[in-house]
């Protein structure tokens, strides 16, 4: 997913005081962080080149590039 995409939701989200979450699109078992598909995070922040994201399942913050943001998909969006 496109960062400006995403920031353009968390703007409007935050406009109307809502959070904003993106799921996993699917399990990442190889990697040293395992993710797990349709694992809801938090997005705290969203710059120009990076999203910044909140992981409840190991109270960890993730910096997530362009690339990376196309694992996820931003979840309960109305625009």
């Amino acid at each position: 997913m496109r960062i400006e995409t995403i920031k353009h939701i968390k703007k409007a989200n935050d406009l109307k005081d809502e959070n904003t979450y993106m799921i996993r699109k699917s399990s990442n078992q190889e990697d040293e962080t395992k993710w797990y598909k349709d694992e809801l995070c938090f997005i705290r922040d969203v710059s120009n080149t990076q999203v910044r994201i909140f992981r409840p399942f190991d109270g960890k913050e993730y910096i997530l590039s362009e690339e990376e943001t196309n694992n996820f998909i931003v979840v309960g969006v109305n625009i």
